[in-house]
């Protein structure tokens, strides 16, 4: 396969799991391959080979005679997603506090008074930039690469949560009270302070999946 077909069918593929885990494109929709080619510009096999990588995902479903459509995003999904991050950012943090300068250290801790401060004032999408900048932050940071890119693979994760996150002023205090401690974290580099703020991150995240698939 050329380079440009590669790229062609990386994008498709891309955009249509951006979709599906965002809720553009719901549970059940059927994905017309000759629709699809006409909308991205591309021959059809670059759609098949797209869709074919999102049944590998688990994200799509192909139906003999039917065609493709969209199995979307469970609830027992995302949870075990939470619950790999946690497991992965732990083991990640504990290597940025030990190992990171001083000035990565400074670099994350504006990072995350930025965050708080759009939070109070109400500048959601702002702080989910800072929030997104810290983490490719500390990813920067590490030698740890394998766990560098299981985390980046499961990005998307993150997007649902943040889209989700902040329906009431409960929501706002509790992100604002985390990325408080999150600051003390960094501030002291003290690993048991990291645990106990990861375990909240993901005590929230099942939350929010909760009301989520209410």
């Amino acid at each position: 396969m050329s380079l440009k077909k590669s790229r062609e069918r990386m994008r498709i593929y891309q955009d249509l799991r951006t979709k599906i885990f965002n809720g553009e494109l719901g549970p059940n929709q059927k994905l017309v391959e000759i629709s699809l080619a006409k909308e991205y510009g591309v021959n059809k096999i670059h759609i098949h080979e797209a869709l074919t990588m999102l049944e590998n995902d688990g994200l799509v479903e192909y139906e003999p005679m039917k065609g493709f459509k969209v199995l979307g995003i469970q609830k027992k999904d995302l949870a075990e997603i939470a619950k790999i991050r946690e497991v992965l950012e732990l083991a990640l943090f504990e290597e940025f506090l030990r190992d990171a300068s001083d000035q990565d250290i400074e670099d994350c801790k504006l990072l995350t008074e930025r965050k708080i401060a759009f939070l109070k004032a109400g500048l959601k999408q702002e702080a989910f930039k800072e929030t997104t900048a810290t983490f490719e932050k500390i990813y920067s940071c590490s030698a740890m690469r394998r766990i560098v890119k299981m985390l980046a693979t499961y990005r998307e994760y993150i997007s649902i949560m943040i889209t989700n996150a902040f329906e009431s002023p409960d929501d706002v205090s509790r992100t604002i009270d985390n990325s408080t401690l999150l600051y003390n974290v960094l501030n002291t580099r003290n690993y048991n302070l990291a645990v106990k703020w990861i375990r909240i991150r993901y005590d929230n995240a099942i939350t929010k999946l909760n009301k989520m698939f209410q």
